[in-house]
């Protein structure tokens, strides 16, 4: 090929490589000017240091019937592009896992949600822009006595999203006003089961699961303690479940509550659940009790099982004794002509009857050796598994792995993001109140004794060991005779 051919064709291969690059930096400009622009909306509400508070993590008010009261909420654009806002307040309650929520916005609120209003409930902020929100609390004259809660929150609505979000995404602080006068702290217990699993050993014992309903009936928020109580048959075995936190509960709101209990009681479980109700940001005296009895019936299926397997055995046994003996009177019978070759008569059936009866005896020995010896390794296993488990208070909380089991309890964390709620736990103490009983919550976790009368159980254990190994060769040595 000539060289001019050549150069012409080297040329035109670059431009043509040029152009395409050239072609692909256009294509990539937009694409990466649209990654930027898709950065999701972001921002963060606060509260304003004024006459009311500095360092609030929620609004929180004391109000009296008729009362006007203004605050305000620092609303951020986090985000990298332009971010419509609409901000309106309105009821809060307590979900049935534990949480603090807030009506929707196209659900009408009917108590402190009506309350508020929202000086400027439409935003548009610009990136790193800032906007404080003013918002007056206008309490009724004929406000109820006791916590009315409500939230304001900052919302990104589906239509102002750019179809960015299908859903409404919103942050929010509670607004928590308590009205001046009485104040009621009421709860009920519902909706109570018990329940039991058993595990694999039949003298092991199981969990005991305790699950109920408990609705503030009241006009205050609670923050309530848990007393669980369970024993076997006239007290066995005994735990107790102390200082245990039910989330905070608003007035009206219900919450669901599940607790599991190991245990090595088998057969009946009693026991009560006494709650005590302690009103947030209230001193009172002593806690309000209410408490309430629970009951439940535990069988390990493998108990019930190693107790068909006995019954069959027994029955086997006493067949075999009866057909033995049947043989040996047939055989006493009409062995030549009813009597032995050597015996005076009556002599061969009597020795096959008193062969017979020592071989039941060897058989029913044999029987009480091997219950004796399954039960007592069985409460033997069930006590050390006890003892080889202390049980402490929640492993959350618990600071000595070694004492802890895992109880699952309903977090007490706001589903509003920024939203914080103060735990109000109350301090332990001895009480009696609108409730059936009293009791104490120390907060000393939970403790199983493992089985009462461990030693008893042993000792009757060894000595049907001893009587059926002493009945088994004495009536071997019947039969040898």
């Amino acid at each position: 090929m000539p060289h001019a051919i050549r150069t012409t064709l080297r040329h035109a291969a670059a431009t043509v490589i040029a152009s395409l690059i050239a072609l692909a930096a256009l294509v990539m400009h937009p694409l990466a000017a649209d990654a930027a622009t898709d950065e999701p909306p972001a921002w963060t509400v606060a509260t304003v240091d004024n006459d009311h508070g500095s360092g609030r993590a929620n609004f929180a008010h004391d109000v009296d019937p008729g009362q006007t009261i203004t605050d305000t909420m620092r609303v951020t654009n986090t985000g990298g592009s332009d971010l419509p806002l609409t901000v309106y307040a309105a009821d809060a309650f307590t979900t049935d896992t534990g949480s603090i929520d807030i009506l929707p916005l196209e659900e009408a609120s009917i108590d402190a949600g009506t309350w508020i209003t929202v000086d400027a409930p439409d935003l548009t902020l610009r990136p790193g822009e800032s906007a404080d929100v003013t918002f007056t609390v206008a309490v009724p004259d004929n406000a109820t006595p006791g916590d009315h809660a409500a939230a304001i929150v900052a919302s990104l609505l589906p239509g102002d999203a750019g179809g960015q979000v299908q859903v409404e995404r919103r942050l929010g602080l509670r607004v928590d006003l308590r009205v001046s006068g009485e104040i009621a702290p009421v709860a009920e217990i519902s909706s109570l089961t018990t329940g039991y699993a058993a595990g694999w050993n039949p003298f092991g014992g199981g969990t005991v699961t305790v699950t109920y309903v408990l609705t503030n009936t009241g006009n205050v928020r609670l923050a309530t303690l848990e007393d669980l109580r369970i024993a076997g048959i006239g007290g066995i075995a005994p735990i107790a479940l102390q200082g245990m936190e039910v989330p905070e509960l608003l007035p009206g709101s219900s919450v669901s509550v599940t607790r599991e209990v190991p245990t090595s009681v088998v057969g009946p479980v009693d026991g009560t659940l006494t709650l005590y109700l302690q009103p947030v940001g209230a001193f009172t005296d002593a806690p309000v009790a209410v408490t309430t009895e629970l009951s439940a019936f535990g069988v390990p299926w493998t108990l019930v099982a190693l107790i068909v397997v006995v019954l069959i055995a027994l029955a086997a046994v006493a067949f075999w004794w009866w057909r033995r003996r049947r043989l040996d009177l047939l055989a006493a019978t009409y062995v030549d002509g009813g009597f032995g070759l050597d015996d005076e008569p009556g002599e061969g059936q009597d020795a096959r009857g008193r062969e017979g009866r020592a071989g039941a005896l060897a058989a029913g020995g044999a029987t009480a050796v091997l219950l004796a010896a399954a039960l007592t390794v069985g409460f033997s296993a069930a006590a050390g598994e006890a003892v080889a488990a202390p049980i402490g208070v929640l492993a959350a909380q618990a600071e000595d792995p070694e004492s802890t089991i895992g109880v699952e309890i309903p977090s007490a964390t706001p589903a509003m993001p920024g939203t914080q709620v103060p735990s109000g736990a109350p301090a332990p103490g001895t009480t009696s109140g609108t409730g059936t009983g009293s009791g104490t919550g120390t907060g000393s976790g939970l403790t199983p004794t493992g089985i009462a009368g461990f030693t008893e159980v042993v000792a009757i254990g060894a000595g049907a060991l001893v009587l059926g190994t002493a009945a088994t060769l004495l009536a071997l040595r019947r039969r040898g005779a």
